[in-house]
């Protein structure tokens, strides 16, 4: 019954994998705010808001002040008369397997932006001198820094977390104490109200779950095997 489980789990990671990639949709909401309707999140536009607000006058904050400044945002939406305050950081899963060139995009919310949403390729040279990455998906995001942007995700050491490079596509983990850029997230759509989404199970944070699980079921499964 346990391996008919494991199965079943492992079956419908794949499915949001595939259906993932293969629907990914951003839509301007309005007043700033774009929606993604496979993850169930909704980014903010500018790409830059903590230095456009003047919050960040360098565009950079350290992990801790970046966390801090998401949680406290207050984000105005005239269009529909809300006060936005749930902000956060974007997700990673805090996994060997997350380091690197993830270019499925399901290691992260930020890996997923990069290369299934805005189609972006990735650049193994590494080379800060490249040209910035180009596509031709939609993107309707302004001050989209090419450079390293935070996750909300610690590592395994206490004195990294996870950011995602913007030129390279790169995921890799850094000290808290440095400086990256700041792009925050909430859950869920603006067009539906905070009262059904308190109700319901992001979307967003499921399928990085699930596809956690999956990572981790075929990694079990090969040592299995080997032994």
């Amino acid at each position: 019954m346990k391996k008919q489980m494991t199965n079943i789990l492992c079956a419908l990671c794949i499915s949001l994998g595939y259906a993932s990639v293969a629907n990914a949709t951003l839509i301007d909401r309005g007043a700033g705010l774009i929606y993604d309707d496979v993850l169930d999140v909704t980014w903010l536009q500018d790409a830059s808001y903590a230095m456009t607000s003047g919050a960040a006058p360098f565009a950079r904050l350290s992990w801790l002040d970046s966390v801090n400044w998401a949680s406290g945002l207050q984000y105005d939406d005239p269009l529909r008369g809300v006060v936005w305050d749930d902000w956060r950081l974007p997700t990673t899963i805090n996994s060997q397997d997350s380091l690197g060139y993830d270019t499925s995009g399901m290691s992260s919310e930020l890996a997923y932006m990069y290369y299934v949403n805005l189609g972006y390729q990735a650049n193994y040279s590494h080379d800060r001198f490249d040209p910035a990455p180009v596509s031709s998906n939609y993107n309707p995001f302004t001050n989209l820094s090419y450079r390293g942007y935070w996750s909300g995700t610690l590592s395994d050491f206490s004195d990294q977390a996870w950011y995602l490079h913007f030129h390279f596509g790169s995921q890799e983990i850094n000290g808290l104490s440095d400086e990256q850029r700041i792009w925050a997230v909430r859950d869920g759509d603006v067009l539906v109200s905070e009262q059904e989404t308190a109700n319901v199970p992001e979307p967003g944070i499921l399928l990085l779950i699930a596809t956690g699980l999956l990572l981790f079921a075929g990694r079990s499964k090969l040592l299995i095997n080997r032994s």
